[in-house]
C-alpha cells in the first residue's frame, strides 16, 4: 500500500529556461530506496522519494531528467486526446493542408469496392471512391494520400532547408506518428509526420529546423536550442504552439483508440 504526503504538489518555475510552471506530485514511500519518475494520464508527473529524503534535492534531478520527462508528458497528452469521446466518423467535405496552402473540394463515389482510393482531379477536387461505409478503408485511404502529399512537399523543403543550414542528414523518411512532430536518430536520419502538413506554415519550418539542430547537438542543451535560436528566432513561441496543434488535426486525420 503506498503512502502518500497529503498536499505536496509543487511547481518547477524553471529549467534550464525550457520548463515553466511544471507541476508535480512529490509521494513519499516507505518502501522506496532510491528517487524514481512516472508519468501517468492520470496524475501526470509523479515523484517517489524515500522516507527522510530531503525534497529540495529533487529540482536538480528535474533538471537533468527534463528530456524524458517532456517526451513522456507528450505521450500521456497524446493518450489523453484519443480516450477523448470520438465522434460519429464522416468523411470530410474539404480537407484543408495549411502547410502548404493547397486546399480540395472532396468528392465522395459510393461503389461496389471493398477498398476505399483517393485521387486528386481537376479544379481543386479530392475523389474518395469505393466503400465509403467503411471508416477502416476510408481513414486507410486518406492517411496514404497524406503519406504521399508529404513525401512530395516536406522533403524538398527539409533538402532546402539543410542547405541553407549547412546541417547535412543521411536519410529521411515521412510516418504518421501518434505522438511526435518529427525525431532525428544519432545515424543522422530525420524522421517527419506527415500531419504536419495540417500545421501553419511556420509551425513546419520550426519542426524542420529542430530536427535538423539535433544533426550537430543529439541532446536538448544550452548549445542545441541556441543553434535552434539562431535559426528560428520565435522557437519559444513556436514550442508552445506545437504542444497543442493536435488540436488543429481534423478528425479523418487523427489517430482512434479502439476499446476491446
Amino acid at each position: 500500500m503506498r503512502e502518500e504526503a497529503a498536499g505536496l504538489v509543487h511547481d518547477i518555475r524553471e529549467i534550464d529556461g525550457v520548463m515553466r510552471s511544471l507541476p508535480y506530485r512529490l509521494r513519499i514511500s516507505p518502501r522506496a530506496r532510491d528517487v524514481s519518475l512516472r508519468v501517468t494520464v492520470e496524475d501526470g508527473l509523479e515523484v517517489v522519494v524515500p522516507r527522510g529524503y530531503n525534497p529540495a534535492l529533487v529540482p536538480r534531478i528535474l533538471q537533468h531528467m527534463q528530456g524524458w520527462i517532456r517526451r513522456a508528458l507528450d505521450r500521456a497528452e497524446a493518450k489523453r486526446r484519443q480516450l477523448a469521446p470520438v465522434l460519429p466518423w464522416r468523411l470530410p467535405t474539404e480537407i484543408d493542408l495549411p502547410g502548404i496552402g493547397k486546399r480540395w473540394q472532396v468528392i465522395a463515389k459510393e461503389s461496389a469496392r471493398v477498398s476505399v482510393a483517393v485521387r486528386e482531379i481537376a479544379g481543386g477536387r479530392l475523389s474518395i471512391a469505393g466503400a465509403l461505409d467503411d471508416e477502416r478503408a476510408c481513414r486507410g485511404a486518406l492517411e496514404r494520400w497524406l503519406l504521399r502529399q508529404a513525401n512530395r512537399e516536406l522533403i524538398p523543403r527539409l533538402e532546402t532547408l539543410s542547405r541553407e543550414l549547412g546541417l547535412r542528414y543521411r536519410r529521411v523518411q515521412i510516418r504518421s506518428q501518434r505522438t511526435r512532430w518529427g525525431s532525428c536518430s544519432s545515424g543522422k536520419s530525420i524522421s517527419l509526420n506527415a500531419k504536419l502538413l495540417l500545421l501553419p506554415p511556420a509551425l513546419v519550418r520550426s519542426v524542420l529546423i529542430h530536427e535538423l539542430c539535433h544533426l550537430a547537438e543529439m541532446n536538448h542543451s544550452r548549445r542545441f536550442w541556441s543553434l535552434v535560436g539562431r535559426h528560428d528566432p520565435d522557437f519559444r513561441a513556436h514550442r508552445k504552439s506545437l504542444r497543442a496543434a493536435w488540436q488543429l488535426v481534423p478528425p479523418w486525420a487523427r489517430p482512434v483508440l479502439r476499446h476491446k
